[in-house]
């Protein structure tokens, strides 16, 4: 019959305690349990620790024996009844598993990134990051690293000196991380996609086989902004502001200014119009260029606003800058032409004590608001119902509609007054009959 044994191999203290399985003369095999005792202490005949005072937890360690033992004979006799082989790695793999091992323990040296989240993250972004393909012939880019190395940053601030384990994340844990992000004043937005960066290394860990608690897979609230607030848009009225503004006394500001109206008519990533259009993406009046985040290729007919500026130039583009002069150029540039209404915004601050960056909310002008993004989200409001949403979507580079319709920025007052202007055409044409 099945029998299992708990023996001691060695009188040197600490020495392992051994399981020793038998099953009549067909079977004998034994493996460590990994659980250390003091050869003095222990009870050869009844396989427990004696009941002294020197070892405090000897009650629940030798429940936990007691128990191991019921476990082994079950697992047998599940598994064999199921045609499954009884070897000294099957013994190895229950007890393993009993304890709650970690599966890619090696000789009982933990890997940190097999057991802990941030150590996984650390981990992942050097070995595998590399040859993580986004999209085909595509892989995980420099910059992407960098937005989930600080999402593990934030992570390392929220578990303090508790190290988070794979197997302890569920929905509580993560719904604690979302309170966290909501008191560390990050906006609404920016703590979806951290929520969504968490479990991105939950569900990597997972498919490499280390164990993970499913409950990540959970929906996750995050709390809404305090303060609602829309991100601004240049309308075209304010676009040919900029475009008519006599910058001839300022070479760089001039440079910026004509770069500026390229991205706004195009609607283009600043990754695209800022630094990479050149001469060779005209061809018969329009621009064709394959966008460097999503690989696709965008054909768009050149504005009048776009040709004066290459007619001015000889035919070239705008010498090429980098994205944060641009973005701070365009703020003075916006000034200039009186681009100041008072609105409720957003502007990213650095905390000169921590160095940590947060979204301050309050009312600024409008100018102070200006950055690179307005160009593609100015393209898309003011082309919106003028073409069809489909054809805009092309246009833009976008994979689905509902993408695009977040890049809509008019307000509720821009609309009442296109409707206004549509009825007082009505009125015109109803009179002239």
């Amino acid at each position: 019959m099945a029998t299992i044994n708990l023996i001691l191999r060695t009188k040197k203290n600490p020495a392992n305690i051994y399981a020793r399985f038998t099953n009549s003369r067909s079977l004998d095999i034994t493996v460590s349990t990994g659980v250390f005792v003091d050869p003095s202490v222990w009870d050869k005949r009844n396989q427990k620790i004696r009941n002294v005072i020197t070892v405090q937890n000897r009650d629940e360690l030798n429940s936990t024996l007691a128990k191991l033992k019921i476990n082994i004979i079950d697992e047998f006799n599940s598994s064999y009844t199921q045609g499954k082989l009884i070897t000294q790695d099957w013994l190895k793999d229950i007890i393993s598993k009993f304890f709650l091992r970690p599966k890619h323990e090696i000789k009982k040296i933990n890997l940190n990134h097999h057991i802990y989240l941030t150590d996984f993250a650390t981990w992942w972004l050097e070995e595998k990051a590399p040859k993580w393909k986004v999209k085909a012939g595509k892989y995980m880019d420099a910059k992407t690293k960098k937005h989930y190395k600080i999402l593990n940053d934030i992570i390392i601030r929220f578990e303090g000196r508790n190290k988070i384990k794979l197997r302890e994340i569920d929905n509580d844990l993560l719904s604690d991380f979302s309170e966290f992000l909501t008191n560390e004043k990050y906006a609404e937005i920016t703590a979806k996609r951290m929520v969504g960066r968490f479990k991105f290394f939950c569900t990597r860990s997972e498919e490499l086989g280390f164990e993970v608690n499913s409950n990540y897979k959970q929906t996750v609230f995050v709390a809404k902004d305090e303060e609602e607030y829309k991100h601004p848009y240049l309308s075209v009225d304010e676009i040919n502001k900029v475009f008519k503004l006599d910058l001839s006394h300022d070479n760089t500001l001039e440079n910026v200014r004509d770069n500026f109206i390229i991205g706004l008519w195009t609607g283009l990533r600043v990754s695209d119009f800022l630094t990479r259009l050149k001469i060779e993406d005209l061809k018969d009046d329009y621009i064709n260029i394959k966008t460097l985040k999503t690989g696709t290729w965008v054909s768009l007919p050149i504005h009048d606003h776009i040709q004066t500026i290459l007619n001015k130039r000889g035919g070239f583009f705008p010498s090429k800058i980098s994205e944060p002069k641009f973005n701070k150029h365009i703020k003075t540039i916006c000034q200039l032409v009186d681009i100041d209404e008072e609105m409720i915004g957003g502007v990213t601050e650095v905390d000169e004590k921590t160095k940590t960056k947060r979204k301050k909310v309050k009312v600024y002008k409008k100018h102070e608001l200006v950055t690179s993004h307005i160009c593609r989200r100015s393209f898309v409001t003011n082309h919106i119902g003028k073409i069809p949403n489909s054809e805009l979507c092309k246009l833009g580079g976008w994979a689905t509609e509902d993408m695009m319709l977040h890049y809509v920025k008019s307000t509720s007052r821009q609309s009442a007054n296109e409707l206004k202007k549509y009825w007082d055409g009505l009125k015109i044409n109803s009179n002239s009959k």
